[in-house]
């Protein structure tokens, strides 16, 4: 005769466990494992979300006003006086200053300082650079970038406002410039902004 309590056993060495202590050893097993799964897991969302580095994204508008920049009218001309270049223009005349082949605007002013003062000052109006403004600053980088893979890049121009001291963000954007018909390389203009 079978004993209707202790007909679904656990038979394990000498011991006789009824079903109802055995549904409770695996429970208490189960709720042991997703506890630990879960504080393995709370450990590693802390390490990887815990302040990060903001990374550099791309942004459209810095892109845009990046690109637009490039097309605004300065204060200098080069050939003659109602030939005013353009910012993009000055970019490329800076660029034969580094290989010496630049020549000045017909006021007598360096075209590598005309094109920063310019640059400047267009971004100063563009973006709320400081502390209690948008932005907390901006860095921006002109260099050649050449096809052949084992020539360096060389910097054109480089310089910046504000600081990149604890950024919520770090937003950029870039704008190249065709050098030559021949394809020999570009002038890459890029413009990171650090978000307040």
């Amino acid at each position: 005769m079978i004993n209707k309590k202790y007909s679904r056993q656990y038979f394990g060495g000498d011991r006789i466990i009824p079903k109802s202590k055995r549904s409770q050893h695996e429970i208490v097993g189960f709720v042991l494992i997703v506890l630990i799964v879960s504080i393995v897991g709370v450990i590693f969302l802390a390490i990887t979300l815990g302040n990060p580095e903001p990374e550099r994204q791309n942004s459209v508008e810095v892109s845009n006003l990046l690109e637009a920049s490039m097309y605004h009218t300065t204060n200098c001309a080069v050939n003659y006086v109602p030939q005013y270049r353009s910012v993009q223009d000055l970019v490329k005349e800076c660029y034969k200053d580094r290989s010496g082949n630049s020549r000045n605007c017909l006021d007598g002013n360096d075209v590598c300082q005309q094109l920063e003062d310019d640059l400047k000052n267009i971004l100063e109006v563009s973006l709320d650079v400081g502390d209690e403004g948008v932005n907390k600053g901006y860095n921006i980088d002109i260099y050649f970038a050449s096809d052949d893979q084992e020539v360096s890049n060389d910097l054109i121009l480089q310089f910046n406002a504000g600081s990149f001291i604890n950024c919520s963000a770090i937003v950029g954007g870039g704008h190249p410039i065709p050098v030559s018909s021949f394809g020999f390389g570009r002038i890459e203009t890029e413009l990171k902004v650090c978000k307040n």
